[in-house]
């Protein structure tokens, strides 16, 4: 789902067929995620036709009755699941009202072992429908020829990264185990149990003390797949003549274990681990603040990107620190004759906003780029809320910033006034869209816009492109294209070797901006997108900035990197606090 007054995604009228579905499910009453899932899909014109519903009557039994019927060695999780640690996305919605006038087909199923099988006249009686797919939200794990059912077969989700963790509870043994990603995928169910056809996969940051929002956001994000993968699927048949030629979707080829119901030891081990991870969460949001700070490499971005070796403290000529309560990050650079000038966040933890500023470099012994003799900075970029990630790049001899200005709502295109050194707006190239971290580039002759939203700034990637820079852009069709924490965010400035376009992205998985991760991309159109991660770049080993890296930036020859430490300051330690107290903040995605 997007974000409230957000438009990143791709609309039913881009030509997409509309499909009819079924949901099988346990009546009209649905948990959160679902019934938005089933608003998601109606909203983007696809039609519910059939209610498939479980015919097996549960009569009405006392609290007593039913903890007495759980298993006495998972009797605590099976307790505190439901109550302590049941999310909001799992809270019941009724949808009578809705789903009032859709057909009802009330089904037996047949249990062996832990399979479910249908009988073959129900099988007969949702052929009949000529349904192209059927959503599970109820039923236990059904095999059989009602797989077959739909032309597109039956869509389940599984809220864990099905190659680590089979079985369940869904959310609870990343953070048992320390894992710092949790994973979700929507799969077309085969007779392989977690092995069917992944249709919708993504990675998100394991939420380490709770796991009530951890599981909350796994179930919330997956919502909005099935509309998305029935968009795509209606696409390409709009686009092929009614052939029906439907995008082709792997099948996953998990070997993970099978994990199970948490023991009651196990699960007063894991209310420990909560505390504990609690408590370092609410210190780090305290009194660790971040400050960062701009590094000069003197070797193109290539050699840095693709590089095995890691960087240390001898590759990185680190800009003099300027101030005490506040720091350098998102570097961009140009040449302005033999001078480098380096665009960055200059934020500040007492006012708690950023401005863009600019330092100049001078070239140094055997042209070696070395930080100036003076730490002034000049802000070159004019505006009063708060500016960070200021994009920078060179066209028709004219030098362009995209700052990120994601509490505007728009993307603006500057443009450098050579007279003043200042940048200038020239045009939005968005409006309503708190875009984070915009990067713009031009590639087989089409504008490409990526950055991710204010919501799910460090997991959800967005595409727009455009014929030029004073065109119209518009979403790409499979927008998020992408949703890992791992590899999404942008990180610096995509660039070609060798006939390869690489694009650098933030590795968000164990803290914010910890690492680089060097994605190829692999198909890039107006249609489809695809990149797979071949390096990573570390932090600057042996640097007092070794705790992060999440800028890599190409100006010629030379390469701009930042690095993270932390430190107490007391002004964020004020800010932080008075945010816990209820007082809202500007600042910082």
């Amino acid at each position: 789902m997007t974000e409230p007054g957000a438009n990143y995604s791709s609309t039913p009228t881009d030509k997409a067929t509309s499909l009819r579905f079924a949901v099988m499910c346990n009546g009209t009453v649905f948990q959160r995620w679902q019934a938005e899932a089933l608003k998601e899909l109606h909203g983007h014109g696809h039609r519910v036709t059939l209610l498939i519903v479980d015919d097996r009557k549960v009569l009405p039994e006392s609290r007593f009755r039913r903890i007495l019927k759980k298993r006495p060695g998972t009797l605590l999780c099976s307790f505190l699941e439901n109550r302590l640690f049941k999310p909001n996305a799992k809270q019941n919605t009724d949808l009578y009202k809705a789903l009032k006038d859709v057909d009802k087909l009330e089904c037996r199923i047949e249990q062996k072992g832990y399979s479910q099988y249908f009988k073959p006249s129900d099988v007969e009686r949702i052929e009949l429908y000529q349904l192209d797919f059927i959503l599970r939200f109820g039923f236990g794990i059904i095999r059989g020829e009602i797989l077959n059912a739909a032309r597109h077969g039956v869509w389940s989700f599984h809220h864990d990264d099905e190659m680590k963790y089979r079985g369940g509870p869904p959310g609870f043994w990343e953070i048992f185990r320390g894992d710092p990603v949790s994973g979700a995928v929507m799969q077309q169910l085969t007779d392989k149990l977690d092995g069917g056809i992944i249709l919708k996969k993504g990675y998100l940051k394991t939420v380490m003390h709770s796991w009530k929002e951890n599981l909350n956001q796994l179930l919330t994000v997956s919502a909005a797949w099935p509309a998305q993968v029935a968009d795509e699927i209606g696409r390409s048949r709009a686009f092929d003549a009614g052939e029906n030629m439907a995008p082709v979707f792997p099948a996953s080829t998990t070997l993970a274990p099978v994990f199970r119901v948490p023991g009651n030891l196990e699960m007063l081990r894991f209310l420990l681990l909560l505390f504990r991870n609690r408590i370092r969460f609410y210190c780090s949001e305290l009194f660790a603040a971040e400050i960062w700070n701009v590094g000069i490499i003197s070797r193109p971005i290539h050699e840095i990107a693709l590089q095995v070796k890691k960087l240390t403290e001898q590759d990185v000529k680190w800009l003099p620190r300027g101030t005490r309560s506040g720091y350098l990050a998102d570097p961009a650079g140009f040449f302005a004759g033999n001078q480098l000038h380096i665009l960055a966040e200059d934020y500040s933890y007492i006012t708690q906003k950023a401005r863009i500023s600019e330092i100049v470099c001078q070239p140094g012994p055997e042209g070696v780029v070395l930080p100036g003799t003076s730490d002034v900075k000049a802000t070159v970029v004019a505006g009063s809320s708060h500016l960070s990630y200021p994009f920078v790049f060179e066209h028709d001899s004219e030098v362009y910033c995209v700052p990120e200005a994601h509490q505007s709502g728009a993307i603006t295109l500057y443009r450098r006034n050579n007279l003043d050194g200042t940048f200038v707006a020239s045009h939005v190239l968005l409006h309503d869209v708190p875009a984070v971290d915009p990067t713009l580039f031009l590639y087989n002759d089409t504008w490409w816009l990526f950055f991710t939203g204010r919501e799910q700034s460090n997991s959800h990637l967005y595409l727009y492109f455009a014929a030029d820079l004073h065109s119209e852009f518009k979403p790409h069709l499979q927008n998020p294209v992408k949703v890992d924490v791992r590899s999404s965010r942008p990180a610096g400035t995509p660039f070609v070797h060798e006939n390869v376009l690489y694009r650098p992205a933030q590795d968000c998985s164990v803290t914010y901006g910890g690492r680089i991760a060097m994605n190829k991309i692999v198909k890039l159109t107006l249609e489809t997108f695809e990149e797979e991660t071949v390096n990573h770049i570390d932090p600057v080993a042996g640097s007092r900035f070794s705790k992060g890296l999440h800028t890599l930036s190409s100006a010629g020859h030379i390469t701009l990197v930042d690095g993270k430490a932390y430190k107490f300051d007391y002004w964020f330690f004020r800010h932080q606090l008075l945010k816990k107290m209820g007082r809202k903040e500007q600042g910082h995605v």
